[in-house]
């Protein structure tokens, strides 16, 4: 990999002219672009644009429980994917919130990937082990991951996911999202929608799927602190003892 050249530029591979920017922490100058891109890939949560653009415009607050990464990623200078994903300081453990490739670029061949998307995930869980170190710990637990079609649970296996054998409700927003959108005319008509949840595992540390202490640790990750639920929140009491 050649040497970062913008303070965007986290990943710079000039054999495939592959380049990843991280569009966060108040440098907000690829924010457009990586919006746009955001917005044909997913445009299904296509609500969630003013956080995104927030999180690229204000200063990264390192004291906070979770550590946000959004990466632009481009290919002979032009954008063909995001990935967005955390590291939770607090539980050590990374979540992959977005992830889309444009459809003509996704082969690719390098240093024994065949996919982009095997090299960006493996990119993205050596940026979460980076994070742990951070943190005090050697490797993070894995990268979780709620997925909504068995087709791509199945392309997900390919990269190291384990799908838990859970029934799983992703909950409609999260705070940040939730103060955005609040008395716009749909905002209450958003509802749980049932997912596969799983995780991807970090090279060298496999992890047991039946183990409850994992799959509790994931779930709290979740519903606790991503989304902000109530301790006597329905999904919460699932997992009390």
């Amino acid at each position: 990999m050649a040497l970062n050249s913008s303070p965007t530029l986290l990943h710079n591979i000039p054999e495939i002219t592959f380049e990843v920017h991280d569009v966060r922490g108040a440098d907000a100058s690829l924010i457009d672009e990586y919006l746009a891109i955001h917005g044909e890939l997913l445009p299904e949560y296509a609500r969630y644009a003013p956080v995104m653009r927030l999180r690229a415009e204000n200063p990264a607050d390192e004291s906070t429980l979770e550590k946000w990464h959004q990466w632009l990623l481009k290919l002979g200078g032009r954008p063909v994917g995001m990935i967005e994903f955390l590291y939770n300081r607090k539980r050590n453990a990374g979540i992959l919130l977005d992830f889309a490739i444009h459809g003509k670029v996704r082969d690719v061949h390098f240093q024994g990937f065949s996919r982009l998307a095997g090299l960006v995930l493996s990119l993205a869980t050596r940026q979460l082990t980076l994070d742990a170190g951070e943190s005090g710990h050697s490797a993070p637990l894995g990268m979780i991951a709620e997925v909504e079609h068995a087709r791509l649970v199945e392309k997900y296996k390919e990269y190291g996911f384990l799908k838990f054998p859970i029934e799983y409700f992703e909950p409609p927003f999260t705070p940040a999202l939730s103060d955005m959108l609040a008395g716009e005319d749909n905002f209450d008509t958003i509802g749980y929608k049932e997912m596969y949840l799983g995780i991807f595992q970090i090279p060298g540390h496999s992890l047991d799927p039946n183990d409850p202490q994992l799959l509790k640790t994931v779930l709290l990750t979740l519903w606790e602190d991503h989304y902000c639920l109530p301790a006597d929140h329905w999904l919460l009491r699932k997992i009390q003892p």
